[in-house]
């Protein structure tokens, strides 16, 4: 009688540790995904916004037409990335005046406007 009380204690305990160790695997695998998922996408949009932030710096009149192909392409990247609604349209308006800006280049402060867009990028990145 009591060895068939300790086997069905011990057998008890057996189940409860290795369901308490599946759970806490399962459990942990969960919040560990969810980590690394927010680690890649901040060190992604950090990455973005410092290639962002170069060729803002680095553009000119003689490479205007490249550097807004390349600004374009990673504002875009940035816009999927995130979900703050003032990042996306500043970087949208910006795109759009660069786009605009051979035909209105003497009523657009150029130099101007990159530090703006370079502001907004530093004070968004202080949020991450």
């Amino acid at each position: 009688m009591i060895a068939l009380s300790l086997v069905n204690t011990t057998a008890n305990i057996i189940v409860s540790s290795i369901t308490t160790k599946i759970f806490d695997s399962v459990v942990t695998s969960k919040l560990t995904q969810k980590q690394e998922k927010k680690k890649w996408i901040r060190d992604k949009k950090l990455n973005l916004f410092s290639q962002l932030s170069e060729n803002i710096l680095t553009i000119n009149c003689d490479n205007l037409l490249e550097k807004k192909l390349l600004i374009k392409e990673l504002a875009s990247k940035i816009m999927l990335l995130t979900e703050d609604e003032n990042l996306k349209t500043n970087l949208v308006n910006y795109t759009f005046i660069l786009d605009e800006y051979e035909c209105y280049k003497s009523d657009i402060n150029l130099n101007h406007l990159n530090d703006e867009l370079i502001s907004t990028l530093c004070t968004y990145m202080k949020k991450l």
